[in-house]
């Protein structure tokens, strides 16, 4: 069996309110369908059966002024299978909103902190989850790249 194993996290630099997104994954062309950022306005990482248009719908929300949460709300609200999505969502202003669907493939979560949100699947444990969550902690006063 082949495992596509994919994290990622979104962010936004505290000190410059630059906004990215760093995805790993086994998909090919993974850079057209999961990371979506758009400068002032938000960054969102959409995996586990991607739908790209979490991405683009979700940046649309952002730039009409809704938060993070508002904006996850009303996407998850309107996508038919969100209990097998991941979404992770910051905005302009480093808040964060996050989802991991009950049906996603296992091992699968989420860990959310001031101004980002990690997010994994097909993980053997929440480890690599936690790793990037500490590692985007420790270096706060880096800029993003």
């Amino acid at each position: 069996m082949i495992h596509l194993t994919t994290f990622s996290i979104a962010a936004r630099c505290p000190r410059t309110g630059m906004l990215g997104v760093a995805v790993c994954t086994a998909v090919p062309g993974v850079g057209s369908l999961a990371p979506f950022v758009r400068p002032g306005v938000g960054a969102i990482a959409t995996q586990s059966y991607v739908n790209p248009y979490l991405g683009i719908d979700g940046l649309h929300l952002l730039s009409q002024g809704l938060t993070a949460k508002q904006a996850l709300e009303r996407l998850l609200a309107a996508d038919p299978l969100s209990d097998i999505r991941q979404l992770s969502i910051v905005d302009a202003k480093g808040r964060v909103a996050a989802h991991t669907g009950a049906n996603c493939t296992p091992w699968h979560g989420h860990r959310t902190g001031k101004g980002y949100s990690a997010a994994g699947n097909m993980l053997v444990d929440e480890a690599t989850v936690n790793a990037m969550a500490e590692e985007f902690e420790k270096r706060s006063r880096l800029e993003l790249p």
